[in-house]
């Protein structure tokens, strides 16, 4: 018998979602964007998806963008903010725990002259407040956290962290790796002021190669892809 003891590295897909990604290889298995009956069928599949996800985040569902997993997501939404923002400053703040997907972007960024500042945390994971306050400037353009840490479990004071960072400087955005905690908690990013939100398929028992980035409407983001 094996017992399994690693879901917060991936999960098991479901039987019901496991399903119906075979019934979409085999049978439903048009190109959404094609205008005959099976595309037709397809693009049903994606507005039916999107329209439960954004139900469940209380968010418009064109704010909804589909990507291959939590790294594009993260991706997407650090490397399009910085690039799409630029004239308003270069200066990007994160922590000192964050998963390889952001931290490694991070570094990206730093490579393209941009500045990142990594905030340390206290001795439960999370981030101080006093430091993130501490940094803060009129020329940051992005606060980068995740909510539940893939290591230790560690939950961050996502609402604290939104509502100071809108307040002190108004031209950032907050972005939120939500990977781990999406599923586990209530999440509603207009309430709790997040704007980018990245959200992986994997971790909540649906199949690798699928997850989405919640995009606030009012967000300026350059697609890379």
């Amino acid at each position: 018998m094996e017992a399994y003891l690693d879901n917060s590295a991936t999960t098991r897909c479901c039987e019901e979602a496991a399903q119906l990604v075979v019934k979409l290889l085999t049978e439903d298995y048009g190109n959404p964007s094609s205008l005959h009956n099976k595309g037709v069928i397809a693009e049903n599949y994606m507005n039916d998806a999107r329209k439960k996800i954004a139900k469940t985040l209380k968010v418009q569902e064109k704010e909804i963008c589909f990507t291959s997993g939590g790294t594009e997501s993260n991706n997407l939404a650090i490397i399009g903010v910085a690039e799409a923002n630029k004239r308003s400053g270069k200066h990007v703040i994160t922590t000192s725990i964050e998963h390889p997907s952001v931290s490694a972007t991070m570094a990206y960024l730093e490579e393209h002259g941009y500045e990142v500042t990594y905030l340390p945390v206290d001795a439960q994971g999370r981030v101080k407040m006093s430091a993130l306050e501490a940094v803060l400037r009129p020329d940051t353009i992005m606060v980068s956290t995740m909510l539940v840490n893939n290591e230790v479990g560690a939950v961050m004071p996502v609402e604290e962290i939104a509502k100071m960072v809108h307040e002190k400087s108004p031209k950032a955005l907050y972005h939120v790796d939500a990977i781990q905690g999406f599923g586990k908690y209530h999440i509603y990013p207009k309430r709790m002021g997040i704007d980018l939100l990245a959200v992986s398929g994997h971790k909540i028992h649906g199949p690798k190669g699928v997850g989405f980035l919640y995009i606030n409407e009012k967000v300026r983001i350059i697609p890379q892809i």
